[in-house]
C-alpha cells in the first residue's frame, strides 16, 4: 500500500541540489547535470519504475524528448500510474515545463521524501529498464556526456546495511616474496584520490574566500567614505538654513529681508564668514553698549531720597500714609529731556 507525505520545506531538514541530483543518477545509473532536467518527466517515469518496479511502462517513455507534446507524453505516462498506485499528490505539469529550477526543485524534494517512505529493499536495472538507452544522450558529434563521479548508489537508510555488504572491496595485495623486477600493478580505479587533491581544494577555496574578503572590506571603505561626504553635505546645508533663520528672527516682524542677504548666505562656502557668526556679533555688541550705560549722580540721590521718605512714612503712617507719599513723591520728580541714559 502507497504510503502518501506531506512536505514543507520551511518545516522540514532539506538536501542540496547537488544531494538530489547525484541521488537520482545513483538510481537511474543517468548522467544528469542540472535539476531543470527533471521537467521532461522522464526521470520520475524511471524513478516510480524504480519504486514500484513494473507500474510505468518505461519502454513508451521519451528519454531524451525535446519537444513539449513529447514530455506531456511522459507526464500523462506517470499521471496514470500514480493514479493507479493511489498517489494523491497532484502534479503541476504546467509548472514543470517551464524549466525553472525553483518548481523542479521543490517538486523532486517532495518525490525524495515519498520515495523513502514507500522504499522496499529490491535490485533493480534500471538501464536495461530503459533498453540500454543513455540518459542523457550522447552530445552532437558522437560524444556522450560526462559520466558522474560519484559512490555506487546508497539505498535509503532501511536498507543501508545490505547496501554496505554488495559494496565492492578492493582487491587484496598479493602475499610477500623475494623481490623481483616485475612492473608494479596499477592502482585500482576505486583506490581513493590522494590527500594532496583535497589540500590543494581547500587552499584554493580559503584563497577564493579570502578574496571575497579583501573586496568586501574595500567596498566598505567606500561606502564609509560616502556617507562622511553625504553627511558634510546636509550639514552645510543645513548651517545655511539655520542662518536665514536667525537672520530673520534677529530683523524682527514687519520688516522685510532684502534677497541680497539671502543670496550671500546662499553663496557662502566653508571658508568665508557665515551670517550666523556676524548676527552674533552684533547682538554681544548691542548686550555689551546696554551694560555700560550709566545713570546720572542726581538720579540717585533722587531715588535714595525717595526711598527714605517711604520707609519713614511706612513706619509712621502705615501702608496708607506711604500711597500718598509715593503720590507725591511722583509728581516732584521732574527729568530733564537732555538727559541721556
Amino acid at each position: 500500500m502507497v504510503i502518501n507525505v506531506f512536505f514543507s520545506a520551511v518545516t522540514q531538514a532539506t538536501m542540496s541540489r547537488h544531494e538530489l541530483l547525484a541521488w537520482v543518477n545513483d538510481c537511474l545509473q543517468s548522467n544528469l547535470t542540472k535539476i531543470e532536467e527533471m521537467s521532461t518527466g522522464a526521470a520520475y517515469c524511471g524513478l516510480t519504475d524504480f519504486l514500484f518496479p513494473g507500474s510505468v511502462p518505461v519502454k513508451k517513455v521519451k528519454w531524451n524528448c525535446k519537444s513539449e507534446p513529447d514530455q506531456l507524453n511522459n507526464w500523462h505516462i506517470l499521471q496514470k500510474a500514480w493514479k493507479d498506485l493511489g498517489i494523491d499528490k497532484p502534479i503541476p505539469i504546467d509548472r514543470l515545463l517551464r524549466g525553472k529550477f525553483q518548481e523542479n526543485f521543490e517538486f523532486l524534494q517532495w518525490f525524495k521524501k515519498f520515495f523513502d517512505a514507500n522504499w522496499a529493499d529490491h535490485e533493480y536495472d534500471a538501464i536495461d529498464a530503459r533498453g540500454g538507452e543513455d540518459f542523457p544522450a550522447a552530445l552532437p558529434g558522437g560524444t556522450k556526456a560526462p559520466a558522474r563521479v560519484s559512490a555506487p548508489r546508497p539505498p535509503p537508510p532501511r536498507a543501508a546495511p545490505k547496501a554496505a555488504a554488495t559494496t565492492t572491496k578492493p582487491a587484496l595485495p598479493p602475499k610477500a616474496g623475494p623481490p623481483a623486477r616485475t612492473t608494479q600493478a596499477k592502482p585500482s580505479s576505486t583506490s581513493p584520490a590522494p590527500p594532496t587533491n583535497g589540500a590543494a581544494a581547500g587552499g584554493a577555496a580559503e584563497a577564493k574566500f579570502k578574496q571575497k574578503v579583501d573586496e568586501l572590506t574595500n567596498e566598505n571603505a567606500v561606502l564609509g567614505e560616502t556617507v562622511a561626504a553625504l553627511e558634510k553635505e546636509r550639514d552645510f546645508y543645513f548651517n545655511k538654513l539655520r542662518a536665514v533663520e536667525i537672520l530673520c528672527t534677529e530683523i524682527g516682524e514687519g520688516k522685510t529681508v532684502t534677497t541680497d542677504k539671502v543670496l550671500q548666505i546662499l553663496y557662502e562656502t566653508d571658508d568665508q564668514e557665515g551670517v550666523q557668526e556676524q548676527v552674533q556679533d552684533e547682538a554681544t555688541h548691542v548686550e555689551a553698549g546696554i551694560q555700560d550705560i550709566e545713570v546720572p549722580e542726581i538720579m540717585h540721590k533722587e531715588i535714595e531720597e525717595i526711598k527714605n521718605e517711604l520707609t519713614h512714612d511706612v513706619k509712621e503712617n502705615g501702608t496708607n500714609g506711604a500711597t500718598e507719599a509715593i503720590v507725591h513723591q511722583a509728581a516732584a520728580v521732574n527729568l530733564d529731556d537732555s538727559e541721556t541714559f
